[in-house]
């Protein structure tokens, strides 16, 4: 990215009153980060398209100081920069309608082309979520995904660890500019990732570090994946947000069951509970759903579902799995269809789910597995 293009972006960032919204809509009106501050294109303003709000925003632009600091600090320490008009910014992310204007990175942004998987919980990492991830990691192995996970501690640390010991891209999403890698014990992960693997932000140095940045951060984590996995979280966990983020932009969440009394198991059977995401007890499903298998392996799961026969089921599994063969249903129209107490049928449907014949999705909404 030129300077002239940079110094545009960046001032759209300091522009007092102007969130990620709104920059998107401006960019959006004028296809051109560096029109936007150019007097002459600001008959863009008087298309109705922008508030008169967002117009005194631009025009008032008096930052320039803190533009030319962050620039000189940019370019002493080689952080590389693309904008969402560009065509190398993330496929996936530009999807999303609060995808960052201008992300911040060091390291092979290219690894981002590759299919990409989020892996993330709690910072109180146990034994047992220790062990999830790294068979997680080494199922996965075989198909080469890039792992994308925040640089704190707990869940994500051991992702890095893992995917590091296994050859697997990794790439680090932070919640702090560049002037300040949080946190500080992980600085060795950071310049690792910055020769061999990707880091990113989207702060400028002139953004003020508040907790809120962290969970902002939650959503590009979501964006930039096909799907999501929460190993382990507390019933508020912070990972909770990166699995609402990825049902927002209706990409796959899957959480890791434990035990009710477990606190950090209790995030992930919440989600599972709300139907906010796919329980993930067979880690073979997973890379099933995402078609991560060879080439000829769309052709067995076809042959596998003309195999299924309603006999190998009970009455009551059998009425559900007729009804649904045609169409997602939402769990109070299949209790009304199938005339089975909602406690029977949560039952029912769950069995089905642990058998792989049935997926819950967002919303409560219920479908036989294609």
């Amino acid at each position: 990215m030129n300077k002239e293009t940079l110094t545009a972006y960046l001032k759209l960032l300091a522009c007092d009153g102007i969130g990620v919204l709104h920059a998107r809509k401006i960019l959006d009106a004028f296809k051109n980060a560096e029109a936007v501050f150019n007097e002459e294109q600001h008959h863009f303003f008087a298309d109705g398209k922008l508030s008169n709000t967002i117009e005194k925003a631009v025009k008032a632009f008096n930052k320039q100081e803190i533009v030319e600091e962050e620039l000189r600090f940019i370019e002493k320490k080689g952080i590389e920069c693309v904008g969402i008009l560009d065509d190398a910014y993330p496929a996936l992310l530009k999807e999303c309608s609060d995808a960052p204007i201008l992300l911040f990175y060091k390291g092979d942004l290219s690894l981002l082309h590759n299919r990409c998987l989020a892996v993330v919980g709690t910072r109180k990492i146990s034994a047992y979520g220790k062990e999830i991830t790294t068979k997680l990691m080494e199922h996965l192995e075989p198909y080469k995904p890039t792992i994308v996970s925040g640089m704190a501690y707990g869940v994500d640390i051991a992702a890095y660890h893992e995917a590091r010991k296994l050859n697997l891209n990794m790439v680090g999403i932070m919640g702090t500019s560049f002037k300040k890698l949080y946190p500080s014990v992980h600085k060795k992960y950071y310049d690792d990732l910055f020769t061999n693997g990707l880091i990113i932000s989207e702060y400028a140095g002139f953004n003020t570090l508040v907790p809120e940045l962290f969970t902002r951060r939650n959503r590009i984590i979501a964006g930039l994946c096909n799907a999501t996995v929460v190993v382990e979280s507390a019933e508020t966990g912070g990972s909770l947000s990166t699995a609402y983020f990825a049902n927002d932009y209706a990409r796959e969440v899957y959480a890791i069951p434990g035990k009710i009394t477990d606190a950090f198991s209790k995030g992930c059977l919440r989600l599972i509970h709300e139907n906010r995401a796919q329980i993930l007890y067979n880690f073979d499903h997973l890379i099933t759903d995402l078609n991560w298998n060879t080439t000829d392996e769309p052709k067995k799961q076809a042959e596998v579902k003309k195999q299924i026969n309603l006999n190998d089921f009970t009455d009551l599994q059998q009425t559900i799995l007729k009804i649904l063969q045609n169409e997602a249903l939402h769990i109070d129209e299949l209790a009304l269809q199938t005339q089975l107490s909602m406690p029977v049928l949560n039952a029912e449907l769950m069995m089905l789910e642990l058998n792989g014949i049935v997926v819950g999705l967002p919303g409560k909404m219920f479908k036989v597995k294609e």
